[in-house]
C-alpha cells in the first residue's frame, strides 16, 4: 500500500477480502479498513474505486470496524472534492457503509443535495445510497421521500433516471403513513405511465412494498390478477406470475380463495 507504483497499490487492495477471509479478527479488520481509509482520501478515483469493491465484498465484516468515526470521517473527506466521479464514487461507499452508519446525518444531507447534481453519475451513485439508507433507516425513509416523489413525477426526470428511483419505494415501510403515500404514487403511476418497462418496475416495487408492510397484501394480489388477466403483454403477465408467487411464499395466509 505505501508503494508509490500505482499497480502495486491496487494488488495490495484487491487483495484484502481474502485476507479477511483468512484472519476475521476485529482488530485486524479495523486496522485494515482505517489504512483502506486513507488510501480512498488521498488517492486517486481508480484507487477509490478498488476501495469501494473491496468494501462491498467485505459486506459482513463491517460491523468489526471499532473506530467507525476515524473510517467515515476520512472517507467523508472526497465528498467535498471538485471531481463529480470522486463525490460518486464516496456516495456509492457511504451507501454501502449504510448498515453501519444508519443514522449519521451528514451522510443523509450528502445524499439529498447530491440527487440535485448536473452530473449524471454523481446523481446514479445518490440513487444507490438513497436506496441503501432507506432501506436502514427510518428517519432517512421520511426525509426523502417526498423529494423522490417530487423527482418521480417531475417532467425534467428522464425516464431512466425515474426507472431507477422507483425501487427506493419499496423502502417505504417504516410506518403507516410513509407506506401509504408511497403506495399512492405507485398507483398513479401505474395507471399514468403505461410503457412496458414503467410498469414492470412499478408493479414489482408495489409488490415489494406491500410484502413488507403486509396490511395491503390483499389489495396487490387483486391488482396483480388484473394485470394477469387483462394486460395483453407477455413481459407484464410474466412479472405478474413471478409476483403472486413472492406474495405465495411469503404471505400464503393472506389469500382468499377466489385468489387461488
Amino acid at each position: 500500500l505505501r508503494s508509490g507504483k500505482l499497480g502495486e497499490q491496487c494488488e495490495a487492495v484487491v487483495r484484502f477480502p481474502r485476507l479477511f477471509q483468512k484472519y476475521p479478527f476485529p482488530i485486524l479488520i479495523n486496522s485494515a479498513f482505517l489504512k483502506l481509509a486513507d488510501v480512498f482520501r488521498v488517492g486517486n478515483n481508480f484507487l477509490r474505486l478498488c476501495v469501494l469493491k473491496v468494501t462491498q465484498q467485505s459486506e459482513k465484516h463491517l460491523e468489526k470496524i471499532l473506530n467507525v468515526d476515524e473510517f467515515v470521517k476520512r472517507i467523508f473527506s472526497v465528498i467535498h472534492s471538485n471531481d463529480p466521479v470522486a463525490r460518486a464514487i464516496t456516495l456509492r461507499m457511504l451507501g454501502s457503509l449504510a448498515s453501519i452508519i444508519p443514522e449519521r446525518k451528514n451522510a443523509h444531507h450528502s445524499i439529498r443535495q447530491s440527487l440535485d447534481s448536473h452530473d449524471n453519475v454523481e446523481v446514479e451513485a445518490a440513487v444507490f445510497a438513497a436506496a441503501n439508507f432507506s432501506a436502514q433507516s427510518k428517519d432517512f425513509a421520511v426525509g426523502i421521500c417526498n423529494k423522490i416523489s417530487e423527482m418521480i413525477q417531475g417532467l425534467a426526470t428522464p425516464v431512466d433516471l425515474k426507472l431507477k428511483l422507483i425501487p427506493i419505494l419499496q423502502h417505504m415501510h417504516h410506518d403507516a403513513i410513509l407506506a401509504s403515500s408511497a403506495r399512492q404514487l405507485l398507483q398513479q403511476l401505474v395507471t399514468s405511465y403505461p410503457s412496458t418497462k414503467m410498469v414492470i418496475v412499478s408493479l414489482h416495487t408495489f409488490t415489494l412494498l406491500a410484502a413488507s408492510s403486509l396490511v395491503d397484501t390483499p389489495k396487490q394480489i387483486q391488482l396483480l390478477l388484473q394485470y394477469l388477466k387483462n394486460d395483453p403483454r407477455k413481459a407484464v403477465k410474466r412479472l405478474a406470475i413471478q409476483d403472486l408467487k413472492l406474495l405465495a411464499n411469503k404471505t400464503p395466509h393472506t389469500w382468499s380463495r377466489e385468489n387461488i
